[in-house]
């Protein structure tokens, strides 16, 4: 898929980010709100959801942020992020 600043992401893509695909829903009923689901890595099915606050629909360029924000967050082993609460 192709990096577009100005452009919109379709309802539903598929993207590659560093090695790892994730499957990218729009949910119509929270406007500005994509569902992300790791598909490849060590935890295929995690994932996590992300919405703007001013309602907008996110461009290709802004998901790819969001997946390296999220992949950051994550232990490259288990692909989970880590309880740190030490409970």
């Amino acid at each position: 898929m192709e990096l577009s600043g100005t452009e919109p992401s379709p309802d539903r893509s598929q993207l590659t980010v560093d090695d790892d695909v994730f499957d990218i829903v729009y949910d119509p009923t929270q406007p500005g709100a994509y569902h992300y689901t790791r598909l490849t890595g060590p935890a295929p099915g995690y994932g996590f959801t992300s919405r703007r606050s001013d309602h907008a629909r996110s461009t290709t360029a802004e998901h790819v942020k969001q997946i390296r924000s999220f992949l950051d967050m994550v232990d490259p082993v288990t692909g989970y992020i880590e309880d740190d609460s030490g409970d």
